[in-house]
């Protein structure tokens, strides 16, 4: 039975038993915070099982797409390896609230696998689990369905931890729970007795999870009955497709053998591995879904994910031959034989766009890579002992991104072995490091988690308030009084002072009355909670008293038009680029403003020169910007611009430019665009994977920054000596000249190497027709040696050769021999040789090998002694031609 009909089958199964057919709800779950990725077919009914909503329909039916790559329901390094885990994969899952429980459901799944019109599959083969308190499930599959007894298997706590069991179902830390029953499949011929869960996971199949959901677990591990018992079953598409299919694993179903069968075609390799190709198999499904729903690869929460899934793809194309961007080119597969998935994703229509993140992905992470194999490599060589360095592994990993799977991997083939006991004492003793250093970054940086006062804001527009100090922090606590000097933190019940949110950096300013007088260097804000943070100048400042809070305007009118110029400028980037323009973050204070954002385009310099033209048009214009509080659903219907990772209050702040710019904001901007004068960016670059960053300024420092450039271009037209306008032609040439110089340089060079390969050829001590040659050159660059080897190995047939250079105060090595000796005697033999004479280290393979040695100055006396003993060696060995 094949996959799309196994899925048809199964909706239509309980649309006929007064289900709704629901679609399967986005990757990214909607305002919850909870959870990075949907993982469960229940996640899109959440809000109705806590009872937050209420339902309509008692019954729902889905096929529902999840991601499983963390928390507790981590399959990651799982997939490839074992036989039935996916990153991402269909929930087919049938859902009552308050119309059926335990019974019903029960007798549904019984019937639909079983029954000669659905899937008709052999209840010999089926195999039960039951939570050990929960006798109702156990009564009714041994009573309502005759289940054999020795076919149920009880299932108790792990550890003696209460309700810590395979047979009891959390979605996560918090949330949702119950216990649940499970359906497993016999794949063996013989129909032999199951004893215990260790047995049944071995021979068995889970298929399908019956869930009761009757408690809410609070963060505090309290479980709550929920207000309605419900169910919520998942059975994964892919295992029942394999045990239908009568397969031994979900890689060998339908769907995935046309898939690596593509993969096969297209990416042209001879020798295939096959966990690699499981691997870019199961992944290829998961980055286009994710990339469709304009996720981008990053180093943060959702975009860290999917930049792990790819990364690991790419190292195990890499692990198999593949060092060039392959992996963008199969999401073809998709449109072409998936239907279903391109449906539910719209991926014929952000094809073009998958494929270019994919591919710049992949171009960024091979410079990477290339280097980090290499290293591995090296490291691997150089290990005699067979066992690799624990530390090194880290280092690899961290500085190179060299996945420690990966190492692994190449380890295990090469039979190195690895203590990951170590290993893993390495990787967590980084994370406290780095656990402790944001700890005290946020103990350094922010002094909000001291604050409990909550502090009204009122500076849109008046810059200047009368107030009330509800709060006085010193040295992290809360304090009556501020003296003369001292440093700390004020709270106000109103201020006109904006805390640092949106982007926008927090005022700065004064807080004054008759006895004191503060100057606020910075405004933090979480919430409703505002901190005004300096010192106090003079006087005394007390907990009750009457102040005057005025912001530093000037500073506040820069920040505004940097504001107002960046939501101009997101705008007229949608407008040139589409949709696919994502804002990822923005840093805006008074002397300049930065945007980052997702866009798969090119932004030339054209580009920018069109942008600035447009938005300072929109200055021009002098048009009035109005800000207007409204709820979500309606800014929703007025298109306005949002950030969709962010959860929104039900009354928000719109910032209306015309209908040039409609965006979400609580920051400060002008009343019109004329305030902000002119717009300049400065600085136009990539920061990652189709991830741009603008910088522009405004105003005055528009002219500054002008005058700057003027002022410069004078100094260099006065250095070129040059009384021509046109500085560029006068640099052009310069850069001419240069480059001739460069290249007779380049000749000279080569006319040298050629004449000291010569040189050693002459000098060559020949053994049989095989030349050896033992030299110490100290007037070349070490980069020169591989150049003069290669052209000794052009002229002499046979050559074994070792060139010894210092340039700088590191001695360096390289030892080559020609393909035609290496069976007697190989490069690794010679630099063995070599080191048993001269200290240092070095790695490389048979034909060359490369490294350094610790004396610094290598004497004429000792190349003779490593010339002598390379010649016996070579008697010794009987080396010939």
């Amino acid at each position: 039975m094949k996959t799309d009909k196994i899925r048809s089958l199964f909706l239509q199964f309980f649309k006929e038993k007064n289900h709704i057919i629901v679609k399967s709800g986005s990757l990214i779950p909607k305002n919850d915070n909870t959870l990075l990725f949907t993982n469960a077919g229940m996640n899109q009914f959440k809000e109705i099982y806590l009872g937050y909503k209420k339902n309509h329909t008692s019954s729902y039916t889905s096929s529902q797409y999840c991601i499983r790559t963390g928390g507790k329901h981590n399959d990651f390094n799982k997939v490839g390896y074992e036989p039935y885990h996916h990153t991402l994969f269909e929930m087919l899952g049938n859902f009552s609230f308050g119309e059926y429980f335990k019974e019903t459901s029960i007798v549904y799944a019984w019937e639909f696998l079983t029954h000669k019109n659905w899937l008709n599959m052999s209840k010999k083969k089926i195999w039960i689990t039951y939570y050990y308190n929960d006798i109702e499930t156990k009564n009714i599959w041994l009573n309502k369905i005759k289940i054999k007894p020795n076919h149920l298997i009880t299932i108790y706590d792990k550890n003696n931890i209460e309700y810590h069991s395979n047979n009891f179902w959390k979605m996560g830390n918090s949330g949702p729970c119950g216990p649940c029953t499970e359906i497993f499949y016999d794949t063996r011929k013989k129909n032999n007795t199951i004893k215990n869960h260790d047995e049944l996971k071995k021979y068995c199949v889970e298929i399908w999870n019956l869930v009761f959901m009757q408690f809410n677990q609070t963060k505090s591990n309290k479980l709550i009955e929920l207000p309605i018992p419900s169910v919520d079953t998942g059975m994964g598409l892919e295992r029942i497709s394999a045990v239908l299919q009568n397969v031994s694993s979900s890689y060998e179903t339908d769907n995935f053998i046309k898939l690596i069968q593509f993969i096969k075609k297209n990416i042209k390799i001879k020798s295939y591995n096959y966990i690699s190709l499981r691997i870019i198999a199961d992944h290829i499904r998961t980055a286009t879904c994710l990339i469709s729903e304009k996720v981008i690869p990053g180093n943060e929460g959702r975009s860290y994910v999917l930049r792990r899934i790819i990364r690991r793809v790419l190292s195990h194309g890499y692990f198999i031959g593949l060092h060039k961007p392959f992996f963008y080119k199969l999401s073809e597969f998709i449109i072409n034989s998936m239907k279903q998935m391109d449906l539910d994703f719209n991926i014929s229509s952000n094809i073009n766009f998958i494929k270019k993140t994919l591919l710049s992905e992949e171009q960024q992470f091979y410079r990477i890579l290339k280097i980090g194999m290499h290293k591995l490599k090296k490291e691997i060589i150089v290990n005699q002992n067979k066992k690799l360095c624990e530390k090194k592994i880290f280092h690899l990993y961290e500085t190179f991104g060299l996945p420690i799977e990966i190492t692994q991997d190449i380890c295990k083939e090469k039979k190195i072995s690895i203590n990951f006991q170590k290993l893993n004492q390495i990787i967590e003793s980084n994370k406290k490091k780095q656990k402790k250093k944001n700890i005290k970054k946020i103990q350094n940086n922010s002094c909000l988690i001291y604050v409990t006062k909550k502090s009204i804001f009122d500076g849109y527009y008046e810059y200047v308030k009368k107030s009330k100090i509800t709060q006085i922090i010193y040295k992290n606590q809360s304090v009556l009084c501020l003296s003369e000097k001292c440093i700390g933190t004020l709270v106000l019940d109103i201020t006109p002072f904006y805390g640092e949110s949106s982007g926008q950096i927090g005022d700065s300013g004064t807080i004054t009355n008759e006895k004191g007088k503060f100057i606020v260097h910075d405004t933090q804000k979480n919430g409703n909670f505002i901190a005004h943070q300096g010192y106090l100048e003079k006087g005394i400042l007390h907990v009750g008293k009457n102040v005057v809070a005025k912001i530093d305007v000037n500073k506040r009118k820069k920040i505004q038009s940097n504001h107002t110029a960046l939501h101009l400028l997101h705008a007229a980037l949608i407008k040139k680029f589409g949709l696919n323009v994502i804002q990822k973050g923005s840093y805006i204070n008074n002397e300049y403003f930065r945007f980052d954002f997702i866009c798969n385009n090119n932004i030339t310099e054209k580009d920018i020169q069109k942008l600035e033209i447009i938005i300072n048009k929109k200055i021009q214009k002098n048009i009035k910007i109005n800000a207007i509080i409204t709820s979500f659903s309606r800014a929703k219907k007025y298109k306005a611009v949002y950030l969709s990772s962010k959860k929104y209050k039900n009354t928000v702040r719109m910032i209306c430019i015309n209908n040039f710019s409609i965006e979400l904001c609580s920051g400060t901007h002008h009343k019109s665009t004329g305030k902000i004068g002119c717009f300049k960016i400065i600085k136009n670059k990539n920061i990652g994977n189709s991830i741009k960053r603008i910088t522009a300024i405004t105003g005055i420092n528009v002219i500054l920054y002008i005058q700057k450039k003027t002022q410069k271009e004078k100094k260099i037209k006065k250095l070129l000596n040059n009384n021509s306008n046109d500085t560029y032609k006068s640099i052009k040439n310069l850069v001419k000249k240069i480059h001739c110089i460069e290249k007779e340089k380049k000749d000279l060079t080569n006319q040298n190497i050629l004449q000291i390969s010569k040189n050693l050829m002459s000098k060559a001590y020949i053994i049989n027709n095989i030349s050896i040659i033992v030299s110490y050159i100290s007037h070349l660059k070490y980069t020169m040696l591989t150049n003069i080897s290669d052209i000794i190995k052009q002229k002499k047939e046979s050559v074994i050769m070792i060139l010894i250079n210092k340039n700088t105060s590191i001695t360096r090595f390289l030892i080559s021999v020609t393909n035609n000796i290496i069976q007697y005697i190989n490069a690794v033999d010679i630099m063995n040789i070599m080191l048993s004479l001269l200290s240092g280290t070095g790695g490389g393979n048979k034909n060359i090998v490369k490294g350094k040695l610790n004396n610094k100055n290598i004497t004429p006396t000792e190349i003779k002694k490593i010339k002598k003993k390379i010649i016996k060696h070579v008697y010794k060995n009987n080396v010939y031609k």
